[in-house]
């Protein structure tokens, strides 16, 4: 069971303050709170300014705004919305739009809409999917059972341009066509809704599900009037994106759909499709409600978009609306572009239909990414860049007057795999003579925390804390 605490709600009376929703995400920081928590405090004053620059599932940023002003930075989509769904509150505004905030009253019609257009559409082969997780659920996952759902899954359609042929999906060729997708391309207002549809059905989520998602999204896009319009459209949006994160049958990620071959992956998707997007979503909005409203934020918080570069001034610094009086660094540790494992996410957050990743042959990779040069590329996860993207991260935090808070894996961080490659004895030491450069006062945490990555699971790791001060 999950803990939580009681506190006094902005709106009066007592709320239930659970700790704020993560989405499933490489590296998310809520297991390090316990100790980041104590340092910002003893390092900042209350009611000061921290930067969140790499802001990931937003659950550092949703901390600090309990007793700091944060601004938080992101170059995804979905973490810059989580960042904002959690942090950009007005506490004179809060109560009034939290009393605004009833995703079952304000969505309903509109959602209700596009998914009676999605399932009139879908009518065979939801009525399949429907009756082979009955049947799951009911028998387990027989030899027989594993057949026939390899089967559906097999069947042509789930991708747009693909639904021709008379098979199951055939009913919904027109509305997935190359045609179609390329018309909503141009124009996203275009409805019924039915990216993720078109995209991912039978891929990353189930049938139903991928409607489900759709017809909230086209619901969100038509939220208007009222109090704080856009704070309740991104409050609603973050939450059917963490909906979408812990609904997916994928693993913990979005770079590759689950194979077909073993009745164990068969099982897992059924097991995972078998729940319900709107019942998770209403579940997300509650828990982000809560958080919010057990959150006294400081006037001024904001979230940002985009590469943290973009957030320099002409002095190589921050420019922020306030001074830093920290910023907390967690760039990412592995060779592994985020962009690539969260896609997904990131595009139902833009909704935009974006062209797909082909093979040479032409046909769309296993993944189902967004063309390669529409998604971002991190110079930290490149190995001739990572040094210099470091270095001026610390030379921007120390030409702000700000301490600097850096997290990062030992020893599978790429820096510090490239520091051994090189024959550095001691490559922690090395990451410390980097901050040195900038900073008079460099110290260093281990805390032993155990990580998952692709095909892997429980590798043993340091996570480190490096406070730097006195900036030179």
């Amino acid at each position: 069971m999950e803990a939580t605490r009681r506190t006094r709600g902005v709106a009066g009376g007592c709320v239930e303050s659970p700790t704020p929703p993560t989405f499933w995400y490489m590296g998310a920081k809520a297991r390090l709170l316990p100790v980041l928590g104590p340092l910002f405090e003893r390092e900042v004053p209350a009611g000061g300014t921290i930067v969140d620059l790499m802001s990931g599932t937003g659950i550092v940023a949703a901390h600090c705004a309990r007793k700091f002003r944060v601004f938080a930075n992101d170059a995804s989509d979905a973490a810059w919305i989580a960042a904002r769904s959690f942090i950009e509150h007005d506490p004179r505004r809060k109560a009034a739009f939290a009393r605004a905030v009833d995703g079952a009253e304000e969505l309903s019609d509109a959602c209700s809409r596009n998914l009676a257009a999605l399932q009139a559409a879908h009518e065979v082969p939801l009525a399949r999917e429907d009756d082979l997780l009955e049947r799951f659920r009911r028998d387990g996952p027989g030899a027989r059972w594993s057949r026939d759902y390899r089967k559906f899954l097999e069947e042509r359609g789930a991708l747009y341009g693909d639904a021709g042929g008379g098979g199951l999906f055939s009913g919904a060729a027109d509305l997935v066509s190359e045609e179609a997708i390329g018309a909503r391309r141009k124009d996203p207002r275009i409805g019924p809704a039915c990216l993720v549809t078109a995209y991912w059905a039978n891929v990353y989520f189930g049938l139903r599900q991928s409607l489900e998602i759709d017809s909230i999204r086209r619901a969100i896009q038509e939220v208007s009037g009222g109090p704080g319009e856009e704070s309740r459209r991104v409050h609603y949006l973050a939450a059917l994106l963490h909906a979408a994160s812990i609904s997916t049958s994928g693993t913990s990620h979005f770079a590759q759909p689950r194979h077909l071959t073993k009745t164990s992956e068969l099982a897992a998707l059924a097991s995972r499709r078998s729940r319900s997007v709107l019942e998770t979503f209403s579940e997300m909005s509650r828990r982000i409600l809560l958080a919010v409203l057990a959150t006294r934020h400081v006037p001024g918080n904001r979230a940002f978009l985009g590469d943290y570069a973009a957030l320099l001034d002409g002095r190589n610094a921050f420019g922020l609306p306030s001074s830093p009086g920290l910023v907390y660094f967690d760039p990412p540790y592995t060779a592994d572009n985020y962009s690539r494992f969260y896609h997904v996410l990131d595009v139902i957050a833009r909704y935009d239909y974006p062209p797909l990743e082909r093979d040479a042959a032409g046909r769309p990779v296993r993944g189902r990414y967004p063309a390669i040069g529409t998604r971002f590329q991190s110079g930290f996860a490149k190995a001739t860049g990572v040094e210099s993207e470091f270095r001026r991260v610390i030379a921007a935090s120390a030409a702000s007057g700000a301490k600097l808070v850096i997290s990062y894996s030992s020893p599978t961080g790429l820096l510090l795999k490239q520091y051994a490659k090189m024959g550095v004895t001691d490559p922690v030491r090395e990451l410390e003579r980097l901050c040195l450069e900038k900073y008079r006062e460099v110290s260093t945490e281990r805390h032993r925390m155990v990580h998952s990555g692709q095909g892997d699971s429980n590798i043993p790791v340091e996570e480190l804390v490096m406070l730097c001060r006195g900036p030179r």
